[in-house]
């Protein structure tokens, strides 16, 4: 028997659909190929939503954790079950007898529903890329803060997208408008009300995006932690630290914690103590100081160096010096103003002591034990 009539003997065979076997197997192939597809489509609409998000450029930045991302993921979910079911619907009409008719009805509705939301959400990521990029320009060209409340902005066009194209798709299954705001409405306030933190985190953001306390790029200390502002979303404030740690605080605390923000001025002042013995020269140690402290160029001239005694204290005599200088010079010249002033105080003889530890105060002997009358008794 020939190749050819193998294959004719093996179409033959499995296009009878009355048997148990051919109707298995069809219904296996039908289930992986439902699932192959929309595995491929779902990675196609993934790439594109990055490319016209801007979202594969921000993944490169360490970013791979953002809201946006996680609506991507929904929406790719969503792909591969709709084929997924797709696929189903068919070997259940093969295996059980299921009417394709009814299951191509609900297929034709979850297609469109599905179209419309992925392209409702294609056009508001492409929005909110566009106001996100607006933003960086502007920020760019002034440090009027404008690039924070762009961030912000573009998320919220790509939520109210998302939220736009739900009630498209929803309603592409017969669920009337008016219905559709009301089980919206009586969800929102049940969400409201399970969900009261999170509201404030919105209310928060909103209020965080429009007084603008911290900016992207601003060194801050939020809630008790330090680091960069990364991202500002409606719900979260990102930090990056020193030591590439990323800090998620939600907004709500970070507007209602103490809020320290070391970028926003132009100039910072350099306020270093230093400690000297109580033999050394007073005077010569001021002159020392005041010599390095004037030799950086970094140290501004206005307002002029300051330095005088702080305290006189167990250890020695505390010297206070400060100085300005630009936000940007702030960390390396404190860290060079130590060193040089510890190696001139070194060539000019002028000691730092080392701190004085108290010692514990003796405990008072007992008279009837220490006192020689005492020791007689007890040996009586």
């Amino acid at each position: 028997m020939d190749l050819q009539q193998q294959f004719y003997e093996f179409r033959t065979w499995a296009l009878d659909f009355d048997g148990a076997a051919q109707r298995w197997m069809w219904s296996g192939i039908a289930i992986l190929v439902g699932y192959l597809l929309g595995v491929i489509i779902s990675r196609g609409l993934r790439f594109s939503a990055h490319k016209l998000a801007g979202l594969a450029k921000r993944k490169k930045e360490g970013e791979e954790n953002s809201a946006d991302h996680l609506m991507i993921d929904i929406l790719s979910a969503l792909v591969r079950a709709a084929f997924i079911l797709i696929a189903l619907a068919i070997a259940a009409n093969l295996l059980f007898g299921y009417s394709l008719g009814e299951a191509q009805n609900v297929a034709v509705s979850a297609l469109k529903g599905l179209a419309i939301l992925v392209a409702v959400w294609f056009l508001g990521s492409w929005l909110g890329s566009r106001v996100r990029r607006f933003g960086e320009k502007v920020g760019r060209r002034a440090s009027s803060g404008g690039q924070t409340l762009f961030h912000f902005l573009a998320a919220l066009v790509r939520f109210g997208a998302f939220a736009i194209g739900l009630i498209a798709a929803l309603q592409q299954f017969g669920f009337p408008i008016a219905s559709l705001v009301a089980v919206i409405g009586a969800a929102g306030l049940a969400i409201a009300l399970a969900l009261q933190d999170t509201l404030k985190a919105v209310a928060a953001g909103v209020v965080i995006a429009v007084f603008r306390p911290y900016r992207i790029g601003d060194a801050v200390r939020i809630a008790g932690q330090d680091g960069t502002v990364s991202d500002i979303t409606p719900f979260t404030t990102v930090l990056n630290t020193l030591d590439n740690r990323e800090i998620t605080i939600t907004n709500d605390k970070a507007w209602g914690d103490v809020i320290v923000n070391s970028s926003v001025r132009s100039l910072r002042r350099l306020d270093l103590p230093f400690t000297i013995s109580y033999g050394d020269d007073i005077d010569r140690a001021i002159e020392v100081i005041d010599a390095i402290f004037k030799a950086d160029p970094r140290i501004r001239d206005e307002p002029p160096v300051w330095i005088k005694v702080q305290e006189l204290t167990f250890n020695g005599v505390d010297l206070r010096a400060r100085a300005w200088c630009a936000n940007g010079d702030w960390v390396d010249l404190r860290g060079d103003m130590l060193k040089r002033v510890k190696q001139a105080f070194d060539r000019a003889g002028i000691n730092i002591p080392h701190p004085i530890l108290a010692t514990p105060i003796a405990r008072q002997a007992d008279p009837a034990v220490s006192s020689p009358e005492g020791s007689t008794k007890g040996r009586q």
